[in-house]
Parts: C-alpha cells; structure tokens; sequence
C-alpha cells in the first residue's frame, strides 16, 4: 500500500472519528457511537496459516479486510492518567482570545466543555509521556511541538465565537512541517487527553521481518538477482558517503535516514546491521568510507553542521536535524554492538576517538537537555551503553562531571520528556558506583 493511501486513510479515520464524536456530543452521551460506522479497507499482516502458496517464507499473509471506526483505537491502549508534568503550561480562565470571524479552524480541532487550564494541564502531562519537545506561550495560549519523527505543530487553545453557546474551550493542533501519518498518530492522543481520557502511551515497535524479493517472486516477478550482505553494506555505505559530501542540507539529511535504517536489526538484515555498525566506528586507514561517516558525526557534534553555513531559520532547522540524526545512529549502532557483546573490542581499536572526541561531546549534548531534550536523549543512551562497555570511558565521562549533567537531565525529563528521564538512568547507576 503507498504512503499516499496510508495517509489518506489515516485522515479519513480521523475525520470520520470527529464526526462520530459530534453526533454523541449533540445526544448528550458522549459514550454513545453510532452503529451506523463508516466502513474502509486495510491491509492486514498476519500468519499464513492457510496462505495458498503453502508453506509461505515469508510467514505472513497480506489481505485486505473491511473494519470499523472503532478499529482505529489501538488494541491494547496503556493509559496514564497521573499527572507528572503540571504548571508547565499556565492558561488562566478568561485570558484566551476568541476565534476570529475570517480564521477557518483545522479539521484537527475539537471543542471541550471545560476550563481553558484544566485542558492546559492534560495536554502538557501528554506531552511529555509522549516525549514531545514543547514551548509553552502562556499568555497566547500556545505550544509549538516537536517530535521525534521531526513533525512539528502547534496547539493553540480559543474561548468560542460570541454567537456560540456554552462555555467551552477549543482546542486547535496545526501541522506545520512533517509526516501526516505520524502527526495525525500524536494529534488523536492529545485530543483525547484533552477531553480526560488518558495518555495513550506509545509502545515500541514490533519488529515484522518481511523478504520483498521472494513477495515479488510469488507476485510473478520470478527474476530474483541474488546479492550477498558484504554487496549490499558496500553499495549502501558508498551511496550514504556520496550523499554525506553533498553540499545541499536535505541530501545530507537522507543520507543520515539511510545509516539509521542501515545500523537498525529491525529495518535490515542483522548480519548487514551489525556488519554496518562494525563499519561506522572501525578503525580502518584502508576504509576512508568510515572515516569520512565519523568526521560528519564529529563535525554535527562539535559545531552544529556540516558545512560552513550561516544563516537563516531554515538554515539551522536543517543542521538541528541533521545534528539529532547523527545522534540517533550512534544511539542504534552502540545498543546493537553492545548486544552483540563487540562494542569494547571497537572501542580499544579506536579508543582516541571515543576518548577525545565522543564523550565530551555527548556530555555537552546531554547539558543542553532543556534546550534540545530530544539530542540529550539519543546522547544518554550513547553514553549508558558505552559506559556498559568500557571502564576507560567511564573515567573519562566522571571527568567531564557526566553525572551532574544526566541528573540535571532527568530532573528535566521527569516533568517534560518521559523517555529522556528513562534514558539517565543506567548512566547514573554507573558512574554513582564509579565514584
């Protein structure tokens, strides 16, 4: 199925959910769905138990099946209604503007019978289960959000038009840059937060193993070119190098996706994963593809860029970016090589680079928690797991003072960014033992 159906899909269920959400509203029964649901098609994966080709290798079957509104919920919906994060976003009462006459609400908007301030709390407690960057404009009565999909939008909250009844809040959320699906996944929970209904608490993702040769092969597309995993790491790595040299700051950025999917045993093929990871911090002089991977991550850690760029807004989203993939890759390459039990031979190889460069690097990224949460998440999990490894690099951050900065970085999470909290704490059990 194409990402474009996918994402029209997601929107029809959306919509289709806010329309269900109003009949009930009007009834005066919000718990009462109408019957009457509209009916779509998904693709559904599951066992081949009965699949027509027989023993399936792919060991999942494809099928479309028809399913209600009400599928769209998760099937398993771990809530959290304690609130950790309140008085972070303060909105009095009476203090919101009212929609203005000429200004059409998004579709991604709902009206909520209660205090602007009750809302308010929801939505940041949300927020920060979610793990969602935020910058709260309390007197406007706005949140500009970031993800960790790198989708951003605002949530803007409004008193109604005169001519309206009641005394309800509205809550608006914006899309402003970004995946539809993965917005629309973020939008649905804090509406519902909103209203009262808990956190929906995203779980990690579920790894499905899928050979997409042999499905074209059973589709009809019986020529299969055989390619070993050695072939496929070098064409890979070259393209991401290629890219990486690249003057224009979106290559670049695709480039750093490419790695991550590349270094991920779940997106790839294990053996090219760890085989990639292997790669990306070898010390190999005859490798300069290597080399050149680890002077871009140095260069995004150290200066903020690759290039000698200085400008504008767009500018530095684009190197903000490009800074959190580089962290993301080396947050993936280090747990997959540590689960592996290979990180500490990697590290002795190339131990200057890990020393002189890495940590302190890492350390200052986790000091900047309050102003970028999401590259002090990816630094914690880097420095956890290369503390696990390596007892040199474990001085090393107790030198850099790594302790203070991860408990500075899990008070912040505690009441902003849940995974960032989650994050510090295998490092601070090290170096407290440490010291």
């Amino acid at each position: 199925m194409s990402s474009k159906s996918n994402t029209q899909d997601e929107l029809a269920g959306f919509q289709a959910e806010e329309r269900c959400r109003k009949v009930a509203t009007e009834k005066e029964d919000v718990e009462c769905i109408p019957e009457s649901q509209p009916t779509f098609m998904r693709a559904k994966v599951g066992a081949a138990t009965n699949s027509p080709f027989g023993n399936n290798p792919l060991s999942n079957s494809f099928s479309a099946a028809p399913f209600k509104q009400s599928d769209f919920k998760p099937a398993i919906r771990q809530q959290e209604k304690k609130m950790i994060s309140e008085g972070n976003w303060l909105v009095g009462d009476d203090s919101l503007g009212r929609v203005p006459i000429d200004y059409p609400l998004e579709r991604t908007s709902r009206f909520i019978a209660e205090p602007a301030s009750v809302i308010a709390n929801r939505i940041s407690n949300c927020l920060c289960l979610r793990s969602i960057e935020a910058d709260f404009d309390n007197k406007r009565a706005i949140a500009k959000c970031n993800t960790l999909d790198h989708v951003r939008f605002r949530i803007r909250l409004f008193a109604p038009r005169k001519e309206e009844d009641g005394q309800r809040t509205i809550v608006e959320v914006q899309k402003r840059r970004g995946d539809t699906i993965s917005f629309l996944r973020d939008c649905r929970a804090i509406l519902n937060a909103a209203e009262g209904d808990g956190v929906d608490v995203p779980s990690e993702a579920v790894p499905v193993h899928i050979n997409f040769d042999t499905a074209s092969a059973m589709a009809g597309e019986l020529k299969m070119e055989e390619e070993s995993g050695e072939d496929i790491l070098t064409k890979e790595i070259g393209s991401a190098v290629g890219l990486i040299l690249r003057d224009e700051l979106d290559l670049n950025i695709m480039a750093f996706e490419c790695l991550i999917a590349l270094v991920d045993p779940l997106r790839t093929l294990p053996d090219v994963a760890l085989n990639a990871c292997k790669t990306i911090v070898a010390n190999d002089s005859k490798d300069k593809s290597a080399s050149e991977i680890r002077g871009a991550i140095a260069a995004l850690l150290r200066n903020g860029s690759l290039h000698d760029d200085e400008g504008d807004a767009i500018i530095s989203d684009f190197n903000e970016i490009l800074k959190n993939l580089a962290l993301c890759l080396l947050s993936k390459t280090f747990a997959n090589m540590l689960n592996k039990r290979c990180l500490e031979t990697a590290i002795q190889d190339n131990s200057e680079w890990f020393l002189d460069t890495l940590i302190p690097s890492l350390v200052d990224a986790v000091k900047s928690a309050k102003d970028r949460p999401h590259d002090a998440l990816y630094a914690s999990d880097c420095l956890s797991n290369l503390l696990r490894a390596s007892k040199d690099l474990l001085k090393r951050a107790d030198e850099e003072n790594a302790l203070s900065a991860l408990e500075e970085a899990k008070a912040f999470g505690s009441t902003h960014h849940k995974s960032l909290a989650n994050a510090t704490e295998k490092g601070i059990t090290m170096l407290e033992s440490y010291s």
